[in-house]
């Protein structure tokens, strides 16, 4: 029971906690207009409702289109990382199944491209995020290379291409054909536009009036709502204003965060996790491959 109560309570405090300091500024501002007009006002005056409700319900189908193209942006975001696993594991099944290996044994090549992979999608992250590719990458590529990650723009494109070649060379050795070698590099193609959609994403944010416009028009409507309550709830005009400036400011921070998917929010694409799940299956099929061969 007591593990209930502390899950709930905790619970609350992260729900309030998620609009941040608005709600509390909101707060003192619904109880300096209530105790203004209360005990200061000798002269009450009467604010209708019905223009009110109108801004209220226009704002809401604001925010409400806003929120839809945000969330439209973050399914697509999200979207293309599945692709991103689903095309990883597909390109590391090929790798494993198409690259032959020599006459003298296992070919080391499987090994590195699958290295290769893991750090690609760990510099994918990192891109999108406006970050530089993670020290961690070092371990899965040639140092050498790694040190050329801040001369360029696109550190994982280079990545990509550089297993380009990998498989070229092989293919030039006579362990890879060119039917192979072609639907490798449709795997990759994939790979690719999956990285070019995720960082249109990221490079092309919301017209700005999308994000600023229901921002304003919030304020406003949350400045307004106290005084056209307090006439008729009197000292609990509080309670009422705060609690529907509450709804609707979670409402414009949900769409805030889920406007740009890669940025650190509450709801912000699991990236780190989607690469370590990558990089687990990737080692996985690598085990059981090297164990078939046994």
């Amino acid at each position: 029971m007591k593990a209930a109560i502390i899950k709930k309570y905790r619970l609350i405090i992260k729900t309030l906690g998620y609009v941040g300091w608005s709600l509390f500024w909101l707060l003192l501002w619904d109880v300096a207009v209530t105790v203004d007009f209360m005990l200061f006002l000798d002269s009450k005056f009467n604010l209708p409702l019905m223009p009110l409700t109108l801004l209220g319900s226009a704002l809401v189908v604001l925010i409400s289109f806003r929120n839809s193209s945000a969330y439209g942006r973050w399914w697509e975001a999200r979207t293309l990382w599945g692709s991103m696993v689903n095309n990883s594991r597909s390109f590391a099944r090929e790798v494993l199944t198409f690259v032959e290996d020599p006459a003298e044994g296992a070919n080391p090549v499987k090994a590195t491209l699958l290295r290769r992979h893991v750090a690609y999608v760990n510099c994918v992250a990192a891109h999108l995020r406006g970050r530089p590719c993670p020290p961690e990458v070092r371990a899965f590529i040639p140092d050498d290379e790694f040190e050329r990650h801040g001369s360029t723009n696109n550190f994982a494109n280079d990545i990509l291409n550089g297993s380009a070649a990998l498989l070229a060379k092989e293919y030039q050795a006579g362990r890879l054909d060119s039917m192979r070698l072609a639907r490798l590099e449709a795997t990759m193609v994939e790979l690719s536009n999956a990285q070019g959609g995720m960082e249109r994403i990221a490079n092309t944010p919301l017209p700005y009036p999308y994000v600023y416009f229901p921002r304003l028009f919030l304020t406003l409507f949350c400045l307004i709502v106290p005084i056209g309550l307090v006439e008729s709830l009197g000292w609990f005009t509080p309670l009422a204003s705060t609690v529907v400036g509450f709804m609707l400011l979670a409402i414009e921070r949900i769409g805030t965060d889920l406007q740009s998917p890669f940025r650190a929010s509450e709801h912000q694409i699991p990236v780190d996790a989607i690469c370590e799940t990558i990089e687990k299956n990737l080692e996985s099929m690598q085990r059981d491959a090297l164990g078939g061969c046994a």
